[in-house]
């Protein structure tokens, strides 16, 4: 992995680079000395995080970048109280909160108290001018020079200005006016130390430096507990300065979200990953979606793979993986006009929008479709959620998440199975999903909806439903729950309501009587003038597992409701007696419970016209 993030670091565009570099909050002072040694302020400013860069701000920003500790990482500092954050000679920076009057001047975020700000200024100062990050003579002189005028000047300098208005967090950062080179040629001295993780195993091989990596790795030396205690090695391996430097530059571009999440490093092919990253700064006000991104190069490439793909969360690697070939079509077959075919949701339960009018088919073309309407859906926009008004599209799929914030037997479906879906959509892992799996995830979610008492549930079971029985043949190659087969059912029951002559076949209408009784059980329950209006009340229908105490729930209720049953009393009556007099075998019950529902969710034959039903548009 070190290797391809060095290179992918080579090959970030310096335009976007820049990007990662902002002046720090606060106040800058520039301070110059004449031949006599006094020290004077040629020039000041107070920067605001949202301002403007001023020429001289932009100055500061060229000198910051080669005296400020590694990945804002105090563990790099120079100062024993880690609150001085610079790391030169040249340039003194600390916070507001650690100077006269603020919240730790005098004592440390753990209560307890620190030296004068002159032992500070002692103790910075002595580590900055002598080996190893110092050996020059005329840098040490310069050092001292700069340590001594701050000793004597720097209370009576700050009471120049005024900062009551500076924020705690804000910065207050003191430059020395010597030539660039002499802040860079420090800076690699300090880099030589503190890239990597200690410099007790450093090595000089052909004049390179090699050490520990500090890349997501921590030093165990001094935690023996922590320590390989059989290896017959210290460590695993080195690497060069160089390549820490960059795996440290990698660091600050990943934390302050400059590339897209996911991110792909293409191996053959490095322009493929300049041009991902260009699109995604594309637009000042919008950063490009990962899915927008890959989607116009596949249309460029179609051959799209051999690249690692990286997830990031908080500017953390979470994941870092191989994607051989990437699949961008839901379908690998193709009509008889050479286009892809589509996965298509098919609106079986009948929705209507707010107009009452039936929602079309869905169709489903790339896998980022799949994401956006099935994975939006089935996990309730806890994976993925759209902002319709801005356009945009977040997803969570290696966050860490609360179980506060949901219900239990959503939380355990997200744990269970995020991992696979984001293997399944971004990395073309298809095997992660298979019918058992789609099966879980669809009815734990429905089963969930059904117990959450909210009537405004019903769409989202009855969309799960749609999503199911419409695609579970794309995971399941053995599946007979189809879209065609639901609709037959519907038109099997009408005509053996319709027909005195008509019965259910005792053995090859399992399906029919599964799906006759969530009819009956809708039509029945809906007679309820109980308050509860929410699909609840089919739970302890679906809790039954043998056959028996099935028909005895539904007898029960017939029996509660029948005195209001109407007109329509006469074909109930038969699809009642259709339904008890089945001969259905225990183990079947629990098969046939997706029927069932679908029974349930679709509109009922006893409230609407008992024409047969065609396919919906």
């Amino acid at each position: 992995m070190i290797k391809e993030l060095v290179q992918f670091v080579k090959d970030v565009p310096e335009s976007v680079k820049k990007r990662a570099m902002e002046p720090k909050a606060g106040l800058h002072i520039l301070i110059g000395f004449d031949e006599e040694g006094n020290g004077k302020v040629v020039e000041s400013e107070r920067f605001e995080r949202s301002g403007e860069i001023s020429p001289f701000i932009s100055n500061c920003l060229d000198r910051l970048k080669y005296a400020w500790m590694i990945n804002e990482d105090t563990n790099k500092c120079l100062s024993k109280t880690k609150d001085i954050h610079s790391v030169s000679p040249f340039c003194f920076g600390f916070k507001r909160e650690s100077w006269k009057g603020g919240d730790y001047f005098a004592l440390n975020k753990q209560g307890k108290s620190k030296p004068g700000f002159n032992e500070r200024i002692e103790d910075y100062f002595l580590k900055c001018i002598e080996p190893p990050y110092n050996d020059d003579e005329t840098v040490k002189q310069m050092g001292l020079q700069f340590k001594v005028f701050l000793k004597e000047n720097l209370e009576r300098l700050l009471d120049q200005f005024d900062l009551s208005d500076l924020l705690q967090k804000e910065y207050i950062i003191i430059y020395r006016e010597v030539d660039f080179k002499e802040y860079q040629q420090f800076y690699a001295s300090y880099l030589a130390e503190k890239l990597f993780n200690t410099s007790e195993y450093n090595i000089e091989v052909a004049g390179e430096i090699l050490g520990t990596s500090n890349f997501y790795n921590g030093f165990n030396s001094k935690k023996p507990f922590l320590t390989h205690q059989t290896a017959s090695f210290d460590i695993t391996s080195r690497i060069s300065a160089e390549e820490a430097k960059a795996l440290s530059e990698f660091q600050v571009h990943a934390s302050k979200k400059l590339f897209p999440n996911p991110t792909p490093i293409f191996i053959d092919k490095p322009e493929l990953t300049k041009d991902a990253i260009k699109l995604f700064h594309r637009a000042e006000d919008q950063k490009t979606s990962h899915r927008e991104i890959i989607s116009e190069l596949w249309n460029r490439e179609k051959d799209l793979g051999n690249y690692y793909l990286l997830y990031f969360v908080g500017g953390a690697i979470q994941d870092f993986d191989y994607v051989s070939k990437f699949k961008y079509l839901l379908s690998d077959n193709k009509n008889a006009n050479g286009e892809p075919l589509f996965w298509q949701i098919e609106n079986i339960t009948e929705i209507k929008n707010k107009e009452k009018i039936l929602q079309p088919s869905i169709q489903l073309k790339s896998v980022f479709d799949f994401e956006r309407i099935v994975i939006r859906q089935l996990f309730n926009n806890a994976l993925v959620k759209i902002d319709d008004k801005k356009g945009t599209i977040s997803m969570r799929y290696l966050d860490d998440m609360d179980a506060k914030w949901y219900r239990p037997a959503m939380f355990s479906l997200l744990l269970k199975y995020r991992k696979p879906v984001y293997d399944f959509i971004y990395k073309s892992m298809r095997s992660g999903i298979r019918g058992q799996q789609f099966y879980d995830i669809c009815m734990s979610g429905i089963m969930d909806d059904i117990r959450n008492h909210d009537s405004k549930r019903e769409y989202a079971i009855k969309s799960k439903l749609n999503i199911y029985i419409s695609l579970n043949q794309h995971f399941d190659e053995n599946t007979k729950i189809m879209p065609s087969k639901i609709r037959d059912l519907k038109n099997q029951l009408i005509d053996v309501l319709q027909a005195d002559d008509k019965n259910y076949d005792s053995v090859a209408d399992a399906e029919l009587f599964a799906f006759g009784a969530g009819q009956l059980i809708y039509y029945l329950l809906y007679q309820s003038e109980s308050s509860d209006k929410s699909h609840a009340l089919i739970e302890p229908f679906l809790q039954k597992t043998t056959v028996d105490p099935f028909k005895k729930a539904i007898e029960i209720t017939f029996a509660k409701y029948k005195h209001k049953l109407g007109r329509g009393a006469k074909r109930v009556n038969k699809l009642l007696a259709e339904t008890l007099g089945f001969p259905l075998i225990d183990g079947q019950l629990r098969d046939l419970k997706t029927i069932m529902l679908t029974g349930y969710f679709s509109p009922n034959i006893f409230l609407q016209s008992s024409k047969k039903t065609d396919s919906p548009s």
